[in-house]
């Protein structure tokens, strides 16, 4: 058998594609992430510096970025956690006795994180006509 056979019979040709796969879609996401959170203008263009006999200072570009304001915080939530019981017996040498506990549900309060993300407003470059 080579390693072109169609016939995989263990599977690894398969589980490698599907990592292949879900490892270009994290990253495509990362990268669209990227893109959405962070608005950068830039808000003065580069000179360079003028070349004669004598040299004058030249002119660095400014940009102005605005990134995502994000909050991590947490809020109660309420969940209901399985209770277990546990069934015990007690022996004797001629008398068998059970003890039975029920097995239900409870509800208790837990704390989830969460996260919240404001995206920076976009400049309309019809609003400042002077930059």
């Amino acid at each position: 058998m080579t390693n072109y056979d169609k016939n995989d019979t263990d599977g690894k040709s398969g589980l490698k594609a599907t990592t292949i796969i879900i490892g270009a879609v994290a990253i495509a996401g990362v990268l669209v992430a990227g893109l959405y959170l962070v608005d950068l203008d830039q808000t003065q263009e580069a000179r360079l510096p003028d070349v004669d006999v004598q040299v004058s200072e030249g002119q660095m570009p400014k940009f102005d970025v605005d990134v995502a304001d994000v909050s991590v915080g947490s809020r109660e939530v309420d969940v209901e956690v399985p209770t277990v019981g546990v069934e015990t017996k007690t022996k004797t040498i001629e008398i068998e006795v059970p003890v039975d506990v029920d097995a239900g549900t409870s509800t208790e309060t837990v704390k989830v994180p969460t996260i919240d993300i404001d995206r920076p407003a976009e400049d309309n470059p019809a609003d400042e006509p002077n930059k």
